[in-house]
């Protein structure tokens, strides 16, 4: 459109250009199909006065006439009126003269103005154009070249401010909750944030494997170095099977003190994919004093497989609403109902209701954010710093092991703490099969 208002300068006797503001329209009455029609029915007249027709990104349509029968003109304006009448602005009168229906440019004399219309149109296209093209892309996936380049950015980065940790309670008889450990990871997405956000990090399995043996290696240095006010008496690290088989692991065991317990947890999945490693960490680690876990159980492993035949120390049974609300259900009861209750832990419970459902089916040890919310309520019940703190900087803070979050508390000490909490007495399991 910018380009024939700069042809049209050159000439202007006998032009006209008019604008339908169908931007202006109630978006009920500017429908798409609406658009089509009043493009089809301009068209006979627009090429019958040699003229340019547009229909500009926000619905407004510009036409060009050469020679134009005014009346003609005045008559389509008319009946285009009458195609969108259920808008108020077709026929409204807004008393001072100007209509907001259509304006109407006699080039010969309002040139200027209608150039300026075309000139802003253009810049508003140019932004789109900019701001689409500005938006990220998708990462790409891993691939040889970018491991190299991760594992590069990974060696000069401090792994330390990545690792989170999280707090698994068990609830006793008396109703009270204790820390049963404090599991220590690095999650997928804040290494991708650190290292390199335009790469999938989980896009190839096999590359992906080898990224995580050596991140395996970082967090065990960054562990053995890390600065607590308490050291738990229960590390949980998520770990390779050939890391827990390897001197690394050895090296990092040894140095922690005389009755540290180290519980490993290993993916389902890569327990499966490599059973006869896992059977061998599973000895080396209980010959040691240090137990192993099995993560990644969800709905269909419980129906699907008899995960007891893994003689694991503990069990990690995700929480999600199809444990209660499907078909299955019933099953995934009976399913939870024969594993050992001192192993089964339910993991990421975001709600109430979720540690209820473990309670109503004889689970008593949890892990997820609402146990992270706990804690960090019972944390600032006993801290003196807490005016100075919300509830959720508290549980940000609990939940890294360095960097600027940790600083700004004023209470390490509470921090690394592990009060005893109180909950709701659970139901012994013999009162839910009953």
């Amino acid at each position: 459109m910018l380009g024939a208002a700069e042809r049209v300068g050159r000439i202007r006797d006998g032009r006209m250009a008019l604008q339908l503001h169908l931007s202006r329209l109630r978006p009920q009455n500017r429908q798409e199909g609406h658009v089509r029609i009043a493009l089809r029915m301009l068209e006979p007249m627009v090429n019958a006065y040699r003229g340019q027709m547009f229909l500009l990104g926000n619905s407004d349509i510009v036409f060009l006439l050469k020679d134009a029968n005014h009346t003609d003109v005045e008559n389509m304006v008319f009946k285009l009126r009458a195609l969108f009448s259920k808008d108020p602005l077709t026929f409204a009168d807004s008393g001072d003269g100007i209509d907001g229906f259509c304006s109407w440019y006699d080039l010969e004399v309002e040139y200027d103005e209608f150039l300026s219309l075309a000139r802003a149109a253009a810049t508003e296209v140019r932004k789109r154009i900019r701001d689409k093209t500005a938006q990220p892309r998708a990462p790409q996936p891993l691939d040889a070249k970018s491991l190299g380049q991760v594992l590069d950015r990974m060696a000069a980065a401090d792994v330390s401010d990545l690792i989170r940790r999280q707090a698994a309670m068990v609830v006793t008889g008396q109703g009270n909750a204790v820390v049963l450990f404090q599991e220590f990871f690095v999650g997928m997405s804040d290494l991708q944030k650190a290292l390199y956000p335009d790469v999938n990090l989980l896009g190839n399995r096999w590359l992906f494997q080898h990224l995580s043996q050596t991140l395996d290696l970082r967090v065990l240095g960054a562990l053995h170095e890390m600065k607590l006010a308490a050291r738990p008496e229960t590390f949980s690290l998520n770990l390779n099977i050939s890391t827990v088989l390897s001197p690394a692991f050895d090296r990092f065991a040894q140095g922690e003190k005389d009755g540290t317990r180290i519980l490993i947890e290993l993916q389902v999945l890569d327990v499966l994919a490599d059973s006869r490693s896992f059977y061998a960490a599973r000895q080396m680690l209980r010959e040691r004093g240090h137990q192993v876990a099995i993560d990644g159980l969800n709905e269909l492993t419980l129906r699907f497989m008899d995960i007891t035949q893994l003689d694991a120390d503990l069990y990690k049974l995700t929480w999600s609403p199809d444990l209660r609300d499907t078909e299955h259900g019933a099953a995934v009861a009976a399913s939870v109902q024969r594993i050992d209750g001192e192993k089964l832990l339910l993991a990421r419970c975001d709600s109430e209701s979720a540690i209820a459902w473990g309670l109503d089916h004889g689970i008593y040890r949890f892990q997820g954010r609402h146990v992270d919310a706990m804690l960090a309520a019972y944390t600032m019940h006993g801290c003196d710093h807490s005016a100075a703190c919300s509830l959720q900087q508290c549980i940000s803070r609990h939940a890294v092991i360095a960097g600027p979050l940790r600083r700004e508390c004023g209470n390490n000490g509470m921090l690394d703490s592990s009060p005893v909490m109180r909950v709701p007495r659970p139901k012994r399991r013999a009162e839910t099969t009953s």
